[in-house]
């Protein structure tokens, strides 16, 4: 299955402590968190572009340093949701990834479930099962002790069929809705039943320096 791959990659690097944006901090492979994060998706021959999302300040070294043909640099917005919906403005695909720049140890497999889950579905997410006890708050204290089994921890990518996901977040902005994640803008925003499928633990989110260690 043919697709694109939206990467939101606007992140300030603030959590970091780095001053700037954290797509360019490099990883001990020798390749930036954003190189890291493309290669996958410049290497797989299903992906026939990829929409990369950032800010006004970044756009020109990005563009700059990915010149590959399946490669569209977009201005984001000032939320993620406003960044999600101007990259989904440049989708050609009739399949949409919409993956975070600052996952970039996106293992293959996941990929490869995805799109077999999409060849049925119209929209699917990865996601992983807790390890730790969750525990719910009142302040400073617990207020109860959440069941594990009931709760997933979404990951990205996200999949849709593109048309999906753009009526439902035109219809988010009509009713003023701001959401967490893609899948969120489609519960809300649709009737459609979202898959959920098997993630992997080593698909982080870089969002602290001990995430890189």
């Amino acid at each position: 299955m043919n697709y694109s791959a939206l990467i939101v990659a606007a992140g300030k690097g603030t959590r970091m402590g780095l001053g700037y944006n954290k797509m360019f901090y490099p990883l001990k492979e020798g390749k930036t968190v954003l190189e890291q994060t493309l290669q996958l998706f410049l290497n797989d021959p299903r992906c026939k572009q990829v929409v990369i999302v950032t800010n006004r300040t970044d756009l020109p070294r990005i563009v700059r340093q990915n010149e590959s043909g399946k490669i569209v640099s977009v201005n984001g917005g000032d939320t993620r949701q406003d960044s999600v919906f101007n990259g989904l403005m440049a989708v050609t695909e009739d399949v949409v990834l919409i993956h975070d720049g600052a996952r970039p140890w996106l293992p293959m497999d996941c990929v490869n479930r995805l799109l077999n889950a999409m060849e049925q579905e119209d929209a699917a997410i990865l996601a992983v099962k807790p390890k730790d006890t969750i525990k719910k708050m009142d302040g400073d204290y617990i207020s109860a002790t959440v069941e594990r089994e009931e709760h997933m921890l979404a990951q990205t990518p996200q999949a849709f069929k593109t048309s999906l996901i753009l009526k439902c977040y035109n219809k988010a902005y009509d009713m003023g809705l701001n959401a967490t994640d893609d899948a969120q803008i489609a519960e809300l925003c649709s009737n459609t039943r979202i898959r959920v499928i098997e993630g992997s633990y080593a698909n982080i989110k870089i969002t602290t320096p001990d995430d890189v260690k």
